[in-house]
């Protein structure tokens, strides 16, 4: 899991704070109190974090790697603008339009995506930023014909990824199939990031 443990510690550092080890505890510093959704997410990828971190202490007197930049090695096989969007996601509040109850498990999704390498196959059979991470623009909570797969997957596990669709599979072992269909790649559809406020969007790539 070390990607998405440098993604994470790369989003503290972004929104101005320090994330370290004190035995087996996280300690984070800022100068303000870190996004809901970023914390979510550092919660979620404890023991990821943790065991990124104490490699690096036990390795304190080799040279230090620096942490990868995106996009960079953790984000290979997508394009750069998936990549710094999930960063970004990751180190921002819920946009308006989004529940805010749902937007952690959207960005865990996103990370959880790429770390698997299922991001970079998705994008070697055809798939598009829009397939993954696509939204109305105006409606993304309610317009789903317009939803990308991560507005889909709340958690679930991706079994089976083809050209076509996505096969998620529920808790209790069911499949439910993402067939993906054409979408517009100008607005009404946008990026998941593209929701965020302009102040906070990633300065790659065209932004509805």
């Amino acid at each position: 899991m070390t990607s998405v443990a440098t993604a994470l510690i790369q989003a503290v550092h972004a929104a101005g704070g320090t994330i370290t080890l004190e035995g087996p505890n996280l300690q984070l510093e800022a100068p303000a109190p870190l996004p809901e959704t970023l914390r979510a997410s550092l919660r979620q990828h404890k023991p990821a974090l943790v065991a990124f971190l104490a490699g690096q202490a036990a390795n304190a007197n080799a040279p230090a790697a620096p942490l990868p930049e995106a996009p960079g090695p953790w984000s290979a096989g997508i394009p750069d603008e998936v990549a710094q969007g999930i960063i970004t996601m990751a180190g921002a509040p819920a946009p308006e339009s989004v529940p805010a109850r749902a937007w952690p498990s959207i960005v865990a999704d996103s990370l959880a995506l790429v770390e698997s390498g299922l991001a970079a196959q998705a994008f070697a059979l055809g798939w598009t930023a829009a397939d993954l991470f696509g939204c109305d623009q105006r409606a993304p909570w309610h317009r789903l014909d317009r939803a990308g797969l991560m507005l889909l997957v709340e958690g679930r596990q991706i079994a089976e990824l083809t050209a076509a669709h996505a096969a998620l599979r529920h808790r209790d072992g069911t499949l439910l199939r993402y067939r993906r269909a054409p979408k517009p790649v100008e607005p009404p559809v946008a990026m998941l990031w593209h929701l965020l406020p302009e102040r906070l969007r990633p300065q790659v790539g065209p932004a509805p």
